[in-house]
């Protein structure tokens, strides 16, 4: 079948969190953090946020959303035309099949669809799959590495739209 790109629907939310937790456990080789769904679950439900899921019919094996950038790591007041793009997720018996790339096409052109000129996003210092991913989309490192909620080093990509 072919993938297609769409937005999500509530009911695919159950779906993408377990794409995501089978991605994130086979990037880790591990287990994936346990608190993770119930915060995909809130954030699934904000309004400002927008979910977009790749389907090989009815069954969802990719994830990305986005949302408005913050300030102070995003605490702080939206940052005009920025959007912060998060979670592209492959079901891993997928990988390698660009499914990466065609939700990251389609998440670029939504958020410019919704008026950004600017995208960031933190990927692992180790990912570099992820890394070949977004150079691959025009994507560069900032220089900006911080430690994410579980005390790994993510580091900031961005590009223009």
């Amino acid at each position: 079948m072919t993938v297609i790109i769409r937005p999500a629907e509530p009911e695919d939310h159950e779906a993408a969190i377990a794409v995501w937790q089978a991605a994130d456990e086979a990037r880790r080789d591990g287990p994936a953090p346990a608190e993770v769904p119930d915060l995909l679950r809130q954030r699934f439900a904000q309004e400002a946020v927008w979910v977009l899921v790749a389907a090989d019919g009815w069954t969802v094996v990719g994830v990305t959303q986005g949302w408005p950038a913050r300030e102070d790591d995003g605490t702080g007041p939206p940052i005009p035309g920025l959007c912060h793009l998060s979670m592209v997720f492959v079901s891993p018996r997928r990988w390698g099949e660009g499914i990466g790339g065609q939700l990251v096409d389609a998440a670029l052109d939504h958020a410019r669809s919704l008026g950004y000129d600017r995208v960031q996003l933190f990927t692992h210092e180790d990912n570099t799959r992820a890394q070949r991913l977004y150079t691959g989309h025009g994507f560069r490192h900032d220089g900006v590495v911080r430690d994410d909620a579980w005390g790994d080093p993510v580091g900031r990509w961005s590009r223009a739209l």
